[in-house]
C-alpha cells in the first residue's frame, strides 16, 4: 500500500513536472502573447489595434487581420459558415480557413507552416504569408520587438477620379484604341493598374478600361501617410501622376521669353484658378475657343494668360494643347486656328474625309435635314474662294462645303445623297480624318437614357405602381439590357446614368449626348394614369416643322416608327402609336431622338410586366430590333 502510494506521488510528481517544462518551452516561443512589447507600423505609421501582435507556437508572428489589411485598402469578407477569411486587394484574392493550413492565392493552393486563429473575437494570421501575397515587405528587429509592414499602391482596390468635362475610357493604353464608354468630370472608378501614362480603370458594370493620365487623379487611401488625410489631394512626395496625352514640353519649367504652347478650350467656358488647384478663389473665366498662351506646367495645371494680360491657372484636362507660333509682325494672324483646306477619297463603299488645320481642334457635329454639318469653333477660313465646294458625287454625299460661318467658327458642311453618319477615324496636330459610311448598330454612338433617378435637382423615382413598383428602377433594367444587346451588336453606348445617380439635370442629359458626339439618343420611361385602366405602348419625337428641329423631321419620325413597331411587336401591348411632344430631352438634343413609353406603370398588369426582368429583356429587344430597322433604311 505505502508502495503504491509512493509511485503515485512519484508518477503526479513527474506529470507536473512535464507539465512546467511545456509551459515553459511555450513561454519562450510566445514572448508577447500578452500584447505590449510587440509594436506594430504599417506603411511607415504606428498603430495599436485593439488585439496586439503575437509570436505563435511555431514561432510565426500573428497580427490581427481585419485591422491590417482594411488599414492597407483591402476588403476583408468573413464566411460564417466555413470559418473562412477573404482578402481582396488589388487583382490578387486570398482565401484562408481558422484552424487549417491551407491557404489560396488567385486560387492557387498554398500550405501554411502555421494556422489562421480566432484570438479575443479577432482574427489572427501570419503576417508574414499575408504581407507578401499583397506584394508587401515585412521586416522584423528583434531588439526593438517590432513589426515593420509596408505595402505599396493598392494595384485594383485604388480609385480614379476622372478630372476632364468627359472623359474617354478605351479599350487600351493609347489614343489608337476603340473608345467604349464616355464619363463626366468627377466619376470615381475602380483602379486596376496603370502604365506610363495611362490608368487601367473597373467600370461599374463590370467592363473593363484605360484612362489617360491626364484626365484623371488617383483617389490616395484617406489613411496613407503623406497623404495629410484628405481623399483626393496631390500624391505623396515621389508619386506625382506619369504624363499623358495632353502633356506640353517644358514642364515644370518658367521660359524666359515665349510661352511653352497654348491652351485651345473647347465648346464651353473653363474657369481660370487663382492657383493650381481646384479649391482655389476663380479669377476669371476663358471663353470656349479660346487660345490662351501657356506660361507654366505645374501637376496637371497650366499657368495661362488671359485676354487682359492677367495670368491664372486652367485644368489642363479642360482644353487641348497646342504648339505656340511667335507672330512674324503685328498684323500677323497665326496665333488663330487656320482651316486650310479638305480632302476626299473613296475608303471601300465609305469616304474619308481629312480636314488640313494648323493644329487640332474641337468640333460639334449636328445633322439637318439631308446634311451633316461639323462646326469648328475659334477658327478662321484660310482657303481660297474657288476651292471651299469639293463635288463629290458619291452614293452617300454629293459635295463638301466649307464657308466662315460666323467671325470665328468655321462651319463644314456634307451635302448627302443618301442615309449616311459621320465618325471620326484620327486628330492630330496638322489635319484630322473623318470617314462618312452607311449608318449601322455596329461602329455607332447611341446615348441612352433611363429617365428619372437622382440628378442635381433631386432625388425623383418617377411614376410608382400600385404595390410600390419604381419607374426609375425599371427604366435603368431596360436600358442596360439594351446596352448589352447594342455593345453585342458592335455600338459605343453611353448612358446618362447607370445606377441611382444621373450628373446631369433634365436638359442636361441632352447636352451629353452632344457633347460625346451621338448618333441617336433614346430615352426610356414607363407611363403612367390617373386611370389604373390606361395601358399600351407608345413613342415619342419631337421635330416642329419650320423650326431648326424641323429639318430632321423626317429622320426623327422614321426612328420613333421603327421603334414603335419592334417593340409593339416584341411585347404584344396596345399600339397607341408615334406621338410628338416637346420633351426637354429630345429639344435639346442635336441628333435623332425619340422617347419611348414601354408600358404603364400605373396599369397593375403591366406594372408587374414591367417588374419582371424576362420582360424587360423582351422590351430591351423590341428597341433594339427597331434600331436595326431604322439603319436599314426601313
Amino acid at each position: 500500500m505505502d508502495k503504491s502510494i509512493s509511485t503515485a506521488r512519484w508518477g503526479l510528481l513527474l506529470l507536473m513536472m512535464a507539465l512546467m517544462n511545456i509551459l515553459t518551452l511555450g513561454l519562450k516561443a510566445l514572448p508577447a502573447t500578452a500584447g505590449p512589447g510587440v509594436s506594430l507600423i504599417l506603411n511607415g505609421t504606428q498603430v495599436n489595434p485593439s488585439v496586439p501582435p503575437y509570436i505563435d507556437s511555431n514561432g510565426r508572428t500573428m497580427v490581427p487581420l481585419r485591422f491590417v489589411m482594411e488599414y492597407m485598402g483591402a476588403g476583408v469578407e468573413w464566411v460564417e459558415k466555413e470559418k473562412g477569411i477573404v482578402i481582396n486587394r488589388g487583382a490578387t484574392t486570398l482565401k484562408m480557413w481558422i484552424g487549417s493550413r491551407q491557404a489560396y492565392v488567385n486560387g492557387q493552393g498554398i500550405l501554411l507552416d502555421t494556422t489562421p486563429v480566432l484570438k479575443g473575437g479577432t482574427t489572427m494570421v501570419p503576417v508574414r504569408f499575408v504581407s507578401q501575397a499583397f506584394g508587401g515587405q515585412v521586416e522584423w528587429n528583434t531588439a526593438s520587438q517590432t513589426i515593420r509592414i509596408t505595402l505599396g499602391t493598392a494595384t485594383g482596390t485604388g480609385k480614379v477620379r476622372l478630372t476632364g468635362s468627359y472623359v474617354n475610357i478605351r479599350s487600351g493604353p493609347g489614343l489608337n484604341y476603340t473608345i467604349i464608354d464616355v464619363f463626366p468630370r468627377d466619376t470615381v472608378l475602380g483602379l486596376l493598374g496603370e502604365t506610363a501614362g495611362w490608368y487601367r480603370v473597373q467600370l461599374s458594370d463590370g467592363r473593363q478600361g484605360w484612362v489617360s493620365a491626364t484626365y484623371a487623379e488617383p483617389v490616395y487611401d484617406n489613411n496613407l501617410p503623406g497623404n495629410g488625410g484628405q481623399p483626393g489631394q496631390d500624391p505623396p512626395p515621389g508619386q506625382t501622376r506619369p504624363p499623358g496625352d495632353n502633356s506640353s514640353p517644358g514642364q515644370g519649367q518658367t521660359p524666359a521669353g515665349q510661352p511653352l504652347g497654348l491652351a485651345v478650350t473647347g465648346s464651353r467656358p473653363v474657369a481660370i484658378m487663382a492657383g493650381p488647384s481646384p479649391v482655389e478663389k476663380q479669377v476669371g473665366t476663358a471663353a470656349a475657343g479660346s487660345k490662351l498662351p501657356i506660361w507654366e506646367e505645374r501637376n496637371g495645371w497650366w499657368l495661362v494668360e488671359m485676354d487682359d494680360g492677367r495670368r491664372g491657372w486652367l485644368a489642363s484636362a479642360l482644353a487641348v494643347y497646342a504648339p505656340y507660333e511667335p507672330p512674324e509682325n503685328d498684323d500677323d494672324q497665326e496665333s488663330n486656328l487656320r482651316i486650310t483646306g479638305v480632302t476626299v477619297k473613296p475608303a471601300g463603299d465609305a469616304l474619308q474625309v481629312t480636314v488640313k488645320a494648323s493644329w487640332i481642334f474641337t468640333y460639334q457635329i449636328s445633322r439637318w435635314d439631308k446634311r451633316l454639318i461639323v462646326d469648328i469653333p475659334g477658327a478662321l477660313l484660310a482657303v481660297p474662294e474657288g476651292q471651299r465646294i469639293v463635288e463629290v458625287n458619291h452614293s452617300l454625299v454629293d459635295r463638301v462645303r466649307l464657308g466662315q460661318y460666323t467671325a470665328d467658327t468655321v462651319r463644314l458642311v456634307f451635302d448627302l445623297s443618301g442615309i449616311a453618319r459621320l465618325r471620326l477615324k484620327e486628330a492630330g496636330a496638322g489635319e484630322t480624318t473623318f470617314i462618312i459610311d452607311k449608318p449601322s448598330i455596329q461602329g455607332s454612338k447611341i446615348v441612352l437614357d433611363p429617365g428619372h433617378g437622382t440628378d442635381p435637382e433631386g432625388a425623383d423615382p418617377g411614376a410608382i405602381g400600385p404595390t410600390g413598383v419604381k419607374e426609375k428602377d425599371v427604366n435603368l433594367a431596360i436600358a442596360q439590357k439594351l446596352a448589352a444587346l447594342l455593345r453585342g451588336a458592335g455600338a459605343t453606348v453611353y448612358l446618362t446614368r447607370n445606377g441611382e445617380t444621373c450628373p446631369y439635370t433634365l436638359a442636361g442629359r441632352a447636352y451629353y449626348a452632344n457633347d460625346v458626339g451621338a448618333d441617336l439618343f433614346i430615352s426610356i420611361h414607363a407611363n403612367a394614369s390617373l386611370s389604373s385602366e390606361s395601358s399600351g405602348t407608345s413613342t415619342y419625337f419631337y421635330a416642329p416643322p419650320g423650326t431648326a428641329l424641323g429639318e430632321q423631321r423626317e429622320e426623327r419620325q422614321r426612328l420613333a416608327a421603327a421603334i414603335q413597331a419592334a417593340l409593339v411587336q416584341a411585347i404584344g401591348r396596345k399600339d397607341l402609336g408615334v406621338l410628338e411632344a416637346n420633351f426637354a430631352v429630345l429639344r435639346n438634343t442635336g441628333m435623332p431622338s425619340v422617347l419611348v413609353e414601354t408600358a404603364f406603370i400605373s396599369n397593375p398588369t403591366e406594372e408587374q410586366l414591367l417588374n419582371n426582368p424576362a420582360f424587360q429583356a423582351r422590351v430591351a429587344e423590341g428597341i433594339f430590333n427597331g434600331l436595326g430597322s431604322y439603319f436599314a433604311g426601313n
